[in-house]
């Protein structure tokens, strides 16, 4: 819900907007100063573009907000309960009007009542509106920056996929503060109080780790004071604060009161509701609301519906209805992701307590569907491909974590090892129908390894090898050697199909490689390198990743749908998409012309396959290094072949990376399963009714797909393991895994848990 829009905010919102046009990307409005001032100011970097636009800064607390206000940029929060708004900074003060609860209300002011003006006269005078001081008694002694509070989540979102308790690489360990200061296989990495001697301070600021992408300036900066503040566990604890006096009587003589009072002044065009006893605001302090009743959520940006609801929801609220808004009927609300923890709602004090005791027309909660707005017509966009057809029901297993046990099935799965002595990196998985397994090889990813091999995808270290399993061979065959890196195999009408670094390939029965189609983008450093194909009713389909991240190289906002998907595809049409081909013509004519978009709105789709049905699954990672208060869209999607439409912009789009930016049109695809933010799920296999993945990021192991008693689907870690790249279903039914680090292994059901 949205109170008021200041007309210089949206001078500086349209200044990202831009149109296509023959001769490429056009600016329409040059784009604003950027501030300066405050911990963070709400305007970043040029984004790729080299427009400066506004970005969603979160804000969780009254120093946030007044630092925000302090930069010149408005505050945006929500109403803990409903709020009376008054003429003067004071309890006692006639009302004006007041503001649902649950209502998103924009703050342009602040005013800090001193114990002075609180003495001297009932409807005080202030004579400067300064920041609040903090009382010295109250300054914590000692570290502000802790490990738990601070740089837990930023390695959890970032570091898991090579640092977690599973993967490890080098021996080090960055998700819990005991094994991070153990250091790794070189020795210690932290030294407190002593940043520039620190290896993990080194590989951070050069921007050498995390290996996805640099952190953003802000996070290492965090991580550079934690160092230098001596790198502690937990913040420093805030002493007690001091008793507060009673509340005074009504009519009695009010003391002096020791504490501080905040209060925010809300836009002038805010929505009142009508109070019995209103008088007129002052002319010079306007329209002022208690700090106790303000949640604070967002500077410089009104957080998205989607965002409001999850941050309400955190502290037992909902978006408070349309009716308390300035323009018109709200959005409905779509909630893209779980919220992640929560936090109780602040605990009120003494100016809280008598605010609400004037309240006296408090409203209920808001209903929990909101009706949507109306809104002009939307271009012509493909049908809504339906509920997913998942049928098998959830395990009810617990959430993952990192104490799980590694390799140990959960939900009555077996597990059986093949290949024990293998140290080679599985990427890709296939069967012939008579049940020869085919398996891409590559270096071992979950080493050392020389980032020459790692990163390049061109490297001549990979191959492709066939493996006896029926009769358990020790041993597998290469029959092609000396490949560039091979993300996805499928055999089809006796031959095996590659997609590699770049191309798309075959090798028929007892011939050599052939290639058919090359041009696809390639960013080696993060493994998007075409990723994996699948056949599927006489089409070749090819999981096309983008080769910029989204976030890490700046946030794409203000600018349209055609636009956003030409900079994560880099300008390449076979990129950050799902293509396809008629396989007849690909056998043809050998070019990648023959290749048209299916889908768009997708950063790095990595596994893909089908159904029986013939309906296309996918994985897609999402961005890195972003806040887990928005989705990354790390996903699994569905997409259903008669929902492509004739050209590109009939498409289904699934939201990538539009909503970065808080964009979320009816029209976009929802994912069948939306994970955690850096989850970076990789291969996926459909077996037992249902599909199965691989996730190597942020909890990583192999997860099924299964639907909960109100139908809601949910993806449910049956197997701890780390890196899981290649997941495959064997004729016989049975789903196979290959791991970075060589592990190959065999899952079926029948086992007790």
């Amino acid at each position: 819900m949205l109170i008021r829009f200041r007309s210089w905010w949206l001078v500086v919102l349209t200044a990202g907007l831009l149109t296509g046009c023959a001769g490429g990307l056009v600016p329409l409005f040059s784009g604003p100063t950027v501030l300066t001032g405050g911990p963070r100011p709400p305007i970043l970097n040029p984004n790729l573009l080299g427009q400066p636009n506004r970005n969603i800064e979160f804000i969780d607390d009254l120093a946030g907000l007044q630092a925000c206000l302090d930069a010149g940029a408005s505050a945006f929060g929500a109403t803990l309960q409903t709020t009376n708004v008054r003429s003067q900074p004071d309890v006692e003060s006639c009302r004006i009007g007041k503001i649902e609860r649950g209502a998103l209300v924009e703050i342009v002011g602040y005013t800090v009542v001193t114990e002075d003006a609180l003495a001297s006269a009932q409807s005080p005078t202030l004579s400067a509106v300064l920041p609040t001081p903090t009382p010295a008694a109250l300054t914590p002694q000692g570290p502000q920056i802790g490990y738990v509070e601070d740089i837990q989540p930023i390695f959890e979102r970032s570091c898991t996929a090579c640092h977690s308790a599973a993967a490890r690489i080098m021996g080090l360990q960055t998700t819990t503060y005991r094994a991070l200061m153990e250091g790794s296989d070189n020795g210690v990495v932290v030294i407190p109080g002593d940043p520039d001697n620190s290896k993990l301070w080194e590989m951070v600021s050069q921007g050498k780790m995390p290996a996805t992408g640099p952190l953003p300036p802000d996070e290492q900066q965090i991580v550079y004071e934690w160092i230098v503040q001596g790198a502690a566990e937990r913040r420093a604890a805030p002493p007690p604060a001091p008793t507060q006096p009673p509340v005074a009587q009504a009519g009695a003589q009010q003391p002096a009161r020791t504490t501080v009072g905040t209060w925010l002044t809300v836009g002038p065009g805010t929505k009142l509701t009508d109070v019995p006893d209103a008088c007129e605001p002052a002319s010079d302090l306007g329209s002022l609301v208690s700090s106790d009743l303000i949640l604070p959520i967002s500077c410089g940006v009104i957080p998205n519906d989607a965002d409001l609801a999850r941050i309400l929801s955190r502290v037992g609220l909902r978006p408070a209805v349309a009716a308390a808004t300035s323009g018109g009927a709200a959005a409905p609300v779509r909630s893209t992701s779980t919220a992640q923890g929560a936090s109780a709602a602040p605990a009120m004090n003494e100016n809280t307590a008598n605010e609400n005791a004037t309240n006296e027309n408090a409203s209920q909660d808001a209903a929990t569907t909101v009706a949507p707005a109306p809104a002009a017509a939307a271009p012509a966009r493909p049908a809504a491909v339906g509920q997913a057809p998942i049928r098998a029901a959830a395990l009810g297993l617990p959430a993952p974590s990192e104490d799980d046990p590694y390799l140990t099935p959960r939900g009555g799965f077996c597990i059986d090892r093949r290949l024990p002595d293998n140290t080679r990196g599985i990427t890709a998985i296939t069967f012939a129908p008579d049940g020869r397994m085919f398996l891409a090889l590559d270096s071992n990813l979950a080493r050392d390894v020389d980032p020459l091999i790692l990163y390049d995808a061109y490297h001549p270290s990979r191959s492709v090898a066939i493996y006896d399993w029926v009769n358990n061979s020790s041993r597998y065959e290469e029959i092609f050697t000396e490949s560039s890196r091979i993300t996805g195999l499928d055999y089809s009408g006796g031959a095996l199909y590659l997609s590699r670094a770049g191309e798309v390939g075959r090798i028929p029965d007892g011939g050599g490689y052939e290639k058919l189609a090359d041009g696809f983008a390639v960013q080696s450093q993060l493994f998007h390198a075409n990723n994996g194909i699948v056949i599927s009713n006489g089409w070749v389909y090819i999981s096309a990743g983008g080769v910029v991240d989204g976030y890490v190289e700046g946030p794409i906002v203000g600018i349209g749908e055609d636009g956003a998907q030409q900079i994560v595809s880099g300008g390449n049409p076979y990129a950050a998409r799902i293509v396809r081909a008629p396989l007849s013509d690909l056998l043809a004519q050998r070019s990648i012309t023959v290749f048209s978009t299916a889908a768009r709105g997708v950063r790095n789709p990595y596994g893909i396959t089908d159904d029986p049905a013939g309906r296309i699954w996918f994985t897609d990672n999402g961005a890195t290094n972003v806040p887990d208060s928005i989705s990354a869209g790390d996903e699994v999607n569905m997409l259903d072949p008669a929902a492509i439409g004739g050209g590109e912009g009939a498409t289904p789009f699934y939201g990538f990376p539009l909503t970065l930016s808080g964009e979320s049109p009816d029209w976009y695809v929802k994912p069948v399963v939306d994970l955690v933010n850096s989850a970076a799920p990789t291969g996926i296999t459909w077996a037992y009714d249902t599909v199965y993945f691989g996730v190597y990021g942020r909890y990583p192991g192999l997860y099924r797909v299964g639907r909960t008693a109100s139908g809601a689907a949910v993806a449910e870690r049956i197997l701890h393991g780390w890196p899981i790249l290649a997941v495959a279903t064997a004729p016989d039914g049975a789903i196979w895994i290959g791991m970075g680090a060589g592990g190959l292994y065999r899952i079926t059901p029948g086992c007790a848990n």
